[in-house]
Formats: structure tokens, sequence, C-alpha cells
């Protein structure tokens, strides 16, 4: 080992507490790049779980196939698992739901009944076509009672309309009419029993309209017989290359079926698309799951989470190196008398950066494996405390599991390996540069100036004479302070962006999921004053905390009163003739009230008049990319004090209403109703027009006692109930979720800033031991000396404020601009991460002054002095 390694080691084990501080930084930087890495890959496995358990291990869904041609997919090379299934017809049950009258009864084999999110939730599967399942929203939804054990008889037979056209699950039931409706035939009796209960089967297998239960039994391979569903599940070759194997397979042409996934299709390629489709089963590619098993970030919903990840690893990165940069500067200016010696023997300016880069080496090599494992153990922890908070999304399937990634490990280490040594590399040539003569004699940072620097005379009197010499000290050794100065900035506007993008980011995700206030509606389309009083009395309920009584009416405005900016984005062509569409709308004068509070309005004031809800997203098909785009805007141009002319439909009454009121605030229960509706007194509503349906919308602390009690009260009466409850749950825990990481990272960042500015502004405080000894020793008092430090404090605070904050603003709105200015949510200054930083930089620079003035204060001038002139 060299003298010159030798020494680096010496220095380091002497410095414990910068070398400790700066492996902290090296730790905290790496533990954070790779718990993200490792949560982002844990959280696509978790995806792919929650996919496969909630929809189905299966990737293309044919549909139609005639049983002979199951060879066809059983021998194809590129089809790992083929699930069957087989639909054995429709009976009548006693379901309360009228649009939901049926059983639809499904054959699964034993692969299927495996691998297409069949969830038991009591008893077991069936083992012969005698025996059944039954869901469990039969009981909460069809309000018909049966259990474990039960035997049950069904005439089983075909739905079919009124021209005798064959109906399935993906047709909503068609209402009796003396024109229209459906009816079962070629019926035949089957009895069945119930040997097991599961979960509402998922979207692909029964869809939300349709009119049947499903009730599961068991198919034997040698009973697979006429047309049959086949779900896929294809090797990883095949989803490599599904285009070419479902292509195959339907014998479409793969090219042209891509384009009709991708867009770019001609109008030809669409008409040769479709007679070829003619000629094969009906498919149905789920194209999420593999784009989760093969390529991540080609997928829409999860490039943005990689995008996030990007994000926040550049933030870190940045970060890093800053706190890592300002430890190797530090580094260096004490040791700048020791290099100026070795110069002075013949030490080439090679070996001085080579020596930087040795120390940089050792630091990294205890700070990356034990921030890898800092990281790892972090993820861990994560994982266990967000699946025991949340426990009801992990009932529902989607259980966070850790996933160790020997990716994620070789990306925190090459990315701990370029932070450190990126932070060394001007480090390493400033060392290089280092004159032997001004070195050894103390004098490279000292600049002679002739220009007199004065104070204003406010400093003198509020701080005395020691504020006068910290602020002559501050004009005079600028550098001294850059340094501690660039660190506060760069935590602060970093802190304030990401805090921006978090928001950004959680904004983001709770469009996506779309939580609802309430949990329980219930409605009906046929009202009568005996039914209206019926339904009022459902909200006198003790354990309802909050409700709204929804009624509304159809609007057609007169006159051309869409906004300039929903024309140009929707590219409607607005006439007089053709007229604007709205709502009004009624909520209860109890909600009315509570709504009226929220806009600081007076009831007695606008019980006359109109609110108008009019901002919200609003999407439409862009052609020119080829996809769905959405903006938040308003769809209207009318303003406070304008008069709204329309006809009431189906009333065919003219209404005149003055608007007292443009917000983008909703009521409660209608957080997901698209806005530009018009909110009324019930009284005025009444006046106006009658309504023949009402929804009422109801949160409660117990849904489903809630619902039992509603049940009682309406028995007798056409109501459709919905329970939300489970689900407004989970979307509630997986904001939580999302909370607990976004903030999580800015708690991880906001501590390697933390360091940063510890490390720099005790380092800066211990290279001036000697200044502050000397000014005490020609009579400097300890009252003078803290005053002088405060001011100090106090001009480093706001000079970093004073760049940082701006900053930081610029770049929460570059954030925002790239991000978010397209969905045209306005742009909000980031107050709140504003505020935080201003408290911060004062509260922690305060603090570490204070910790440092408490070391200098105990230290012995003479010796101090004496230690510098050795």
């Amino acid at each position: 080992m060299s003298l010159l390694n030798k020494l680096t080691i010496k220095n380091l084990k002497l410095n414990k507490k910068r070398t400790i501080v700066t492996i902290i930084g090296i730790i905290l930087s790496v533990a954070l790049i790779t718990a993200v890495a490792s949560m982002y890959a844990s959280g696509i496995q978790s995806l792919i779980n929650f996919e496969t358990r909630q929809y189905g291990d299966f990737h293309v869904s044919f549909y139609d196939v005639p049983a002979e041609e199951i060879n066809k997919f059983e021998d194809n090379r590129n089809i790992d698992t083929v699930n069957i299934v087989k639909g054995i017809g429709y009976a009548k049950v006693d379901s309360q739901n009228e649009y939901k009258p049926y059983a639809y009864i499904k054959a699964l084999t034993s692969n299927s009944l495996n691998n297409l999110s069949i969830r038991l939730v009591e008893g077991r599967l069936p083992e012969n076509d005698r025996e059944i399942v039954i869901p469990t929203h039969l009981s909460t939804n069809g309000r018909l009672d049966l259990k474990v054990g039960d035997t049950v008889t069904l005439e089983v037979g075909k739905r079919v309309d009124y021209t005798n056209y064959e109906l399935d699950q993906d047709n909503p039931y068609q209402m009796t009419s003396e024109d229209s409706g459906e009816s079962l035939i070629e019926t035949s009796e089957k009895t069945y029993k119930i040997v097991g209960i599961i979960e509402r089967p998922a979207n692909n297998i029964e869809p939300y309209s349709a009119p049947g239960y499903t009730f599961i039994t068991y198919l034997s391979e040698k009973d697979i017989s006429g047309n049959i569903d086949i779900y896929a599940k294809l090797t990883k070759e095949g989803m490599k290359n599904w285009f070419e194997v479902v292509g195959n397979i339907l014998n479409v042409d793969a090219n042209i079926l891509r384009k009709m996934y991708n867009g770019g299709y001609t109008a030809e390629e669409y008409d040769k698309f479709h007679e070829q489709m003619n000629k094969a089963y009906l498919i149905d590619i789920n194209k999420y799951l593999i784009d989760l098993e093969t390529d991540p970030l080609s997928g829409s919903a999860i490039s943005g989470l990689g995008a996030a990840v990007g994000v926040v690893i550049g933030i870190i990165i940045i970060t890093s190196v800053f706190c890592i940069k300002n430890s190797f500067d530090i580094s260096i200016t004490e040791k700048i008398k020791q290099y100026g010696m070795l110069r002075s023997i013949g030490a080439t300016k090679k070996q001085i950066r080579k020596n930087v880069f040795y120390e940089a080496t050792i630091l990294g090599l205890i700070g990356i494996p034990l921030g890898i494992i800092l990281g790892y153990f972090a993820s861990y922890i994560l994982v266990i405390i967000s699946n025991y908070y949340l426990v009801d999304l992990i009932n529902s399937g989607m259980e966070l599991v850790f996933v160790f990634s020997p990716l994620a490990v070789l990306v925190a280490i090459i990315l701990g390996i370029v932070t450190i040594y990126a932070s060394a590399f001007r480090s390493a040539r400033k060392a290089a540069k280092v004159s032997p003569i001004d070195s050894v004699r103390n004098s490279a940072s000292i600049k002679i100036n002739s220009k007199k620097i004065k104070s204003p005379k406010l400093i003198k009197k509020l701080f005395g004479m020691g504020g006068e010499i910290s602020y002559k000290n501050l004009k005079r050794n600028k550098k001294k302070y850059r340094t501690t100065v660039i660190s506060i900035i760069v935590s602060v506007f970093i802190f304030i962006a990401l805090y921006s993008f978090m928001g950004l980011a959680y904004e983001q995700v709770e469009l996506e999921v779309k939580s609802s206030e309430y949990n329980l509606r219930v409605g009906t389309g046929t009202v009568t004053p005996e039914i209206y009083n019926k339904f009022l009395s459902t909200t006198k309920f003790d354990n309802i905390e909050n409700y709204t009584i929804y009624r509304r009416r159809d609007l057609t405005i007169k006159g051309t009163h869409y906004s300039r900016d929903y024309i140009d984005f929707v590219g409607v062509e607005q006439t007089e003739e053709m007229g604007n569409y709205s709502n009004i709308v009624a909520i209860g004068e109890e909600q009315y009230k509570k709504y009226l509070k929220s806009l600081n309005l007076n009831y007695d004031d606008v019980k006359d008049k109109a609110i108008l809800v009019d901002s919200d997203y609003i999407s439409t098909y862009d052609n020119a990319k080829d996809k769905i785009v959405t903006k938040y805007m308003r769809q209207f141009d009318f303003e406070v004090g304008d008069v709204i002319e329309g006809i009431i439909y189906p009333d065919d009454k003219n209404l005149k209403l003055e608007i007292a009121a443009v917000t983008e605030t909703k009521p409660f229960g209608m957080k997901n109703n698209s806005a530009g509706y018009i909110v009324i007194s019930d009284a005025l509503f009444d006046s106006i027009t009658e309504t023949d349906s009402i929804t009422i919308y109801y949160k409660s602390d117990d849904a489903n006692k809630l619902q039992d009690a509603i049940d009682e009260e309406l028995k007798g009466t056409d109501y459709v109930m919905v329970n939300s409850a489970e689900n407004a749950r989970m979307t509630n825990n997986l904001l939580t979720l999302v909370g607990i990481f976004l903030y999580g990272f800015i708690i991880v960042i906001s501590l390697i800033g933390i360091t940063n500015i510890f490390n720099t502004i005790t380092t800066n405080m211990e290279l001036r031991k000697q200044e502050f000894a000397m000014l005490k020793s020609v009579g400097m008092t300890k009252k003078e000396f803290g005053r002088m430090i405060r001011l100090e404090s106090l001009f480093m605070g706001l000079k970093s404020l004073l760049f940082g904050v701006p900053i930081g603003i610029c770049l929460s709105y570059l954030m925002y601009h790239f991000l978010s200015e397209e969905s045209g949510v306005p742009y909000h200054l980031p107050i709140v991460a504003i505020i935080i930083s201003i408290l911060a930089v004062f509260i922690l620079i305060s603090l570490i002054m204070k910790y440092s003035m408490d070391k200098i204060n105990k230290q012995n001038t003479i010796e101090t002095i004496r230690n510098e002139n050795i």
C-alpha cells in the first residue's frame, strides 16, 4: 500500500465524525435507490399476482370454439395452459334485483377452476356435474339466501329475445313489454347440490351488466362437446410474439392485428381485418397482464409508475451528489496543507487525484453494501407494514409481495458508484491544482482586496460588534460560505420540487381509482308521493353519517353557451338550433344547506337561484394522437349573474335561472358525477318540475347493517341498491398506501438533505475554530460571539431561501408542465412545501449552529491558536 493511501486511511480514522457523516450520506442514497428499485420490482410482481388472482391466469380468450378444435390449442408450442369453459344455460331464480333475475350455469374443467380466479369463500369446489358453487353477491345483491349443503332444482334453458335471437351474458336483461322482452326456451330440469360459495367472478366471466348470477359446476374433459370458450396462457416466447401466435390460430394477418391494436391501419386493412375476423372466433386479449410480464414500461399505467420511479431516483442522485461532494470538498479543504506538503516532496497531480478517488472507493466499499442491506430491509419492513395496514386490500387479493431483485441490486450499485465518483471528481481536480507554496503557507484562500467593506449601521445597532464583524466576514470571505449556502439551496429546491411532484402523482392516482364518499346507494325509477316518503324515511337511521337525496331533470339550454376551450377540445359544431345540454339537480334541503356553507353562500340569497358546477375532467378521442385524451376544463361560458334559459325535459317547460355561483366543488355523493350541472334548492325544484326517479347516497359506519334496515323499510317497493362499502374501503386504503410511499420518499430525501446541511455547517465551523479563537483572544465576549453566529445563520438562511424557493417553484412548474398541464388541471403554488422549507431551514441552521458553538466554546483558546501555528 502506497504512502498516500496509508495517509488517506489515517485521515479517515482521525476525522471520524466527517467520515461517518459521509458514509451515512452514501448509505441513505444507496438505500433509497435500492428501496425504490426493489419496491418497483415488488410492485410489478404484486400487480401480476393481483391480476391473475382477480381476473385469471390467462393471456388470450377465444370464444365459441368448436370442441373438435381443442387440439389446435393444446398442441401449440406457444401456449402453456389451456383452460376450458362451457356455458350450460340460464334459469330463473327468486332474485330481488329486477335487472338480474337469472342464474347462469357455467361448467369449468379442473385447470379452469384453478386458473380462472374462482375464489372460494366457504366450502369446496365442485367435483362432478351435479355439484355447483354460488357467488356471494347472490345474497348481497339478489337477496337470495342459499347455503352450502342446499339442493336446488333449476329449469335451465336458452335466453332469447322477441325475435328468437339467442342472448348471452353480454346482453343486459330486456324487460318484457307488449312488443319486446325476452324469454327462456328449450328448458330442462337440473338438480345441483351447493358445495361452496365463491367471490363474485371477474368481469370477464360475469360482466357487471350481466343478467345472470354465475353458478359454476364441473366439466369433465371427456364430456366436452359443442362450442366452448378457451382461456389460453401463453409461454414467455408466446407473450413476446402474441400477435403472430393469435394471428396463426385465427388465420388472420398478424401485421394487421398488430396495427388494429396499436393504431396506424388503413381503411383497406380495417375492412380486411374484419372480413377475416368474421371467419374466426371472437377473442379478447389480456394485454395488461402481457405487458406486466414482458415489458411493464410499455403499458400506459405502468409507464407512469416507471416515470415516477425515474424522477425519484434522479432526485436522489442529484441530492446525494451534492451531499457527498460537499463532504469531499470539506475533506480537501482540511487537507490543503497536507496536499501542499506532499506536492513539495514530489507527489504528482495524478497521484493526488488518485488519492481522492481512493478515499471515495473506501467510503463506497463501506457505504454501498450497507446501503443495499438497509434498502432491502426498509423495503421488507414497508411491505409488512403496508400489508398489515391494508388488510381489506389483501382480502381482495392485492397483497404486496417482497421480491429480491438482482436487477435492483445492480442498479443500486451502478448508481451508487456513479454518485460517489461524480461527487469526488471535482474535488480530485481541485486537490490536484493545489500550489505547494500557497498551501503550506495556508494562503491559498486569502485574497487581498483594497476596497473598504462597510457595515450598515442597523447591523451594528441590532447585533453589536460581533454582528458587524460577522457581516464583514460574510462579505470578505464569500467562498467560505458558498458551499454551505449551495447545500441549503439544493436541499430547499429539491424538497419543494419533490413535494410538488408527489402531489401531482397522488392526484393522478386518485383520479384513476375514483374514490367515492358514499358506501351505499339506493334508487328507483318509479316515484309516487308514498314511495318518495318511504325513501325519505330511510335517511333517519342512526348509523348514517351523511346522505344526499339526488333528483334530476334534463335541461336543454337555449343559445350557444359551450366554452371556447370545450368546443376546441371535443370538436363540437355549435349552432343556435343545437342547444347545450345539462341537468338541474336537487340534493335534499339538509345537504343543500351544507353545500351552501361549503361555498360561503347564504340560503336566503340563493334559494331561488342556480349554482353551476362546471369544472371537471373531460375526455375525447384525439385522432392525431390516436388515443383518448383527458383535460380539466369548464364546459360552459356562464358567469355569476348570467341567466340560464332552457327547456326542461320531458316536461317541455321553459325555465329561467339566475346564476348565484360557478364552482368546481361538488355536493356530497356526486364526486364522480361529470360536472356541467345546475344545483338548486329542493323548494325551487319542486316548484319547477317533478321527477320520476330518486337516488339516495349514504355514508354509514356499518353499510351492511344499514342495507338490512333499508331493505326492511322499503319492503314491497321497486328499488335497486348497491353496497360499495368494500370497494370504498379498498380504494381509500389504496390511496393511503400511495401516500405512505410518496411521502416516505420525501422524508428520506429530507434526511439526506439534513445530513448534507449538518455535515457542511459543522465542518465549516470546525475549520474556522482558529478564527473564532483569535476573536476571543482580542476580547470578544460569549454574548458578542453568539450574536455574530446568529447573524451568520440569519444571512445564510435568507440567502439560501432567496435562491432555493424560486428555483423550487420553477422546478415544480416544469414538472406540472410536462406531467399535468395537458390535463388542464390548474397549477397550484406549493405553499405548504415553501412554508415547511422556510421553517426547517431556520430551525435546522439554529440547532446545528448551537451544537457547533457549544463545541467551540468548550475548546481552549490558546491551544486552538497554537495548533494553527505548529
